[in-house]
C-alpha cells in the first residue's frame, strides 16, 4: 500500500483490519462503523491526491476481505456478502446481499473484481474480462440491472479530468451513461460539454437518474 503521506503506521492500520473482521464476525455495528470510517475515509484522506486516496481505501478493503476468507473458509459465505453491501450502502438490504452472493458465486472477488454502491453492482476492469462477463448472473434481482456498465479506467479518467473523487467520478459516469443511451450522444461528447459548462457538470455531479425517467438537463 502506499502510505508515504500517512500519519497511521502499518502496524496500526494492521490492527484496524483486525478489528474489522471481528467486528464483522460478530455483526457488532457500532464498532464496525467506527473502525470503518477510519479505514475508509480518515486514512485515505491522509492521501495528496484522489488517485491514491481510491487505491489506498481499495487495497485495505481488499486486505479485509481477504482476512474475512481465510476466517470464514470460503469467499461465498454469507457474512463475505452482507460485508460487501454494508460498505458501500452503510445498510443491509437482503435484495442486496442476494445479488452480492449471486456474483460471489460467480467466482468474483470482491473490492477487487466488483464493488456496490446505492445504484448496484459496478465492475472493476478485473471484472470485465470475457471469461469472468460469461459467468455473470443473467439476472441479479431486482436490487440491480445491469443496463451499464463502468469501467476503473473511466472512473480514473473522470477522477482525473474533474479533479474529483472516486465515488463522485462512479456517480457521473453513471449519469452520463443513462444520458448516452437516452440521448444517443456518445460519452466523449458528454464529457467535452462537461469541460465549459459549469452548472451541467454540477447537475451531472448531484442528480441521480436512475431514480426517473427524465434526464433533468436541459440539453
Amino acid at each position: 500500500m502506499n502510505s508515504k503521506a500517512s500519519n497511521t503506521n502499518p502496524q496500526e492500520i494492521s490492527e484496524l483490519i483486525a478489528g474489522v473482521v471481528d467486528a464483522v464476525i460478530s455483526q457488532n455495528h457500532q464498532t464496525l462503523n467506527q473502525l470503518l470510517k477510519q479505514l475508509v475515509y480518515d486514512i485515505p484522506a491522509q492521501q495528496p491526491n484522489e488517485s491514491l486516496k481510491a487505491q489506498t481505501t481499495k487495497t485495505i478493503l481488499i486486505e479485509i476481505a481477504t482476512k474475512l476468507e481465510q476466517i470464514l473458509g470460503s469467499i461465498t459465505h454469507p457474512i463475505m456478502a452482507w460485508f460487501v453491501v454494508y460498505v458501500g450502502l452503510v445498510s443491509s438490504p437482503p435484495e442486496a446481499i442476494q445479488s452480492v452472493q449471486m456474483v460471489l458465486d460467480r467466482g468474483f472477488k470482491p473490492f477487487e473484481d466488483f464493488f456496490v454502491d446505492r445504484q448496484g453492482i459496478h465492475f472493476y476492469d478485473l471484472g470485465t474480462s470475457p471469461e469472468k462477463l460469461a459467468r455473470m448472473p443473467e439476472r441479479l434481482s431486482e436490487f440491480t440491472q445491469m443496463t451499464v456498465r463502468i469501467n476503473i479506467a473511466e472512473v480514473n479518467q473522470v477522477m482525473e479530468r474533474f479533479d474529483v473523487a472516486e465515488t463522485m467520478a462512479r456517480q457521473m459516469l453513471l449519469n452520463l451513461k443513462i444520458l448516452e443511451q437516452k440521448m444517443n450522444i456518445p460519452l466523449e461528447e458528454l464529457l467535452g460539454v462537461l469541460d465549459y459548462n459549469d452548472e451541467l457538470k454540477r447537475q451531472v455531479m448531484e442528480s441521480d437518474l436512475t431514480k426517473s425517467d427524465k434526464n433533468g438537463f436541459g440539453m
